[in-house]
């Protein structure tokens, strides 16, 4: 990790002028929270890999005779989500804010490099830079590859994110390890998300009506889904701006993700089946460390996201 302090350098001068600049005069961009992991259950696990099986029970219910006659078939199915080691490594030279505008970032006789300013500020946004690496980058969108050697490699390889774990679904042969595709009458746009995501809910088992359901797609879609419906029902007496229920369906809720960005998929699934899984509970700080002028911080953990059952995603893949 560089500091890279040129522009500062060229305009305010190549010194230290202590003119009351603090903390606050360093203005960040805005980072994203992490989002999509709020909407799953959570689970503490060991293992590198969340190993549990689907049950399928199939028909049993005859019409009387005498005989025994037995029917009916247990099945269990394997099934399982894998947590990805993943890390943040940053290196920097503390001394390299003295001589400049940041020189107030500096620390001052006999503090050791890692207690300067320049360390803790670093520090308070590696945490707000990883959940932001992870919302837009990994939790939907990711595909893990395996790291090569000696080479930083990036959030979106991290692990396997929801978009992958939907096409896999989706392709799956295995009846009792596929995802139910939803084909709407058209594709959503910012005229018809009312009209299309009622149409997907309509697509989902009626069994699952009692059944917290949450639909997720790109806080796009909810926007248009909300105008939609002010458009055509803003004038009810019963009109409701902030519902985000579906009508006729108290347990079924639409949700805009974030990590789903700009993208058209829409998805759904009882809220039980959809899965967090971590190896400790929370986020850990990270470790710093400091050799020959040189401040190391280093951050690692373990995270998976997916399903419990396959057959409990209900999804519209756009073309």
């Amino acid at each position: 990790m560089s500091i890279v302090k040129t522009n500062i350098v060229t305009e305010f001068g190549a010194y230290y002028i202590n003119q009351g600049q603090n903390m606050e005069s360093l203005k960040g961009e805005i980072r994203q929270p992490a989002v999509t992991p709020s909407y799953a259950t959570p689970l503490i696990t060991e293992n590198d890999i969340y190993r549990f099986s689907n049950t399928f029970m199939g028909e049993i219910v005859q019409q009387f005779q005498k005989a025994f006659t037995a029917k009916g078939d247990l099945t269990f199915e394997p099934n399982e989500i894998r947590l990805r080691n993943i890390k943040v490594d940053l290196s920097l030279y503390p001394d390299d804010v003295k001589a400049s505008y940041l020189g107030f970032l500096a620390g001052k006789a006999p503090a050791e490099r890692k207690d300067w300013p320049i360390v803790r500020y670093v520090l308070e946004k590696v945490v707000v830079q990883l959940k932001h690496d992870m919302e837009t980058r990994a939790y939907f969108n990711g595909s893990w590859v395996a790291p090569t050697a000696g080479t930083a490699g990036s959030a979106v390889a991290s692990l396997d994110g929801i978009k992958k774990l939907l096409d896999a679904g989706l392709a799956e042969t295995n009846p009792v390890k596929q995802m139910h595709a939803v084909t709407l009458s058209a594709a959503p746009g910012a005229n018809n998300s009312f009209a299309l995501i009622e149409e997907f809910c309509d697509n989902i088992d009626e069994l699952l009506t009692n059944t917290p359901t949450t639909i997720y797609c790109a806080p796009k879609r909810v926007k248009a889904y909300l105008r939609n419906k002010r458009n055509t029902h803003g004038n009810d007496i019963n009109y409701d701006s902030k519902k985000l229920t579906i009508d006729f369906d108290d347990n079924k809720k639409i949700v805009g993700l974030p990590s789903m960005g700009n993208s058209d998929y829409i998805w759904a699934t009882p809220d039980f089946n959809f899965l967090h899984l971590r190896k400790t509970n929370g986020q850990s700080d990270p470790k710093v460390e400091e050799a020959l002028r040189q401040v190391f911080l280093m951050l690692d953990w373990w995270e998976g996201i997916g399903f419990g059952a396959n057959p409990l995603v209900y999804c519209y893949k756009p073309a």
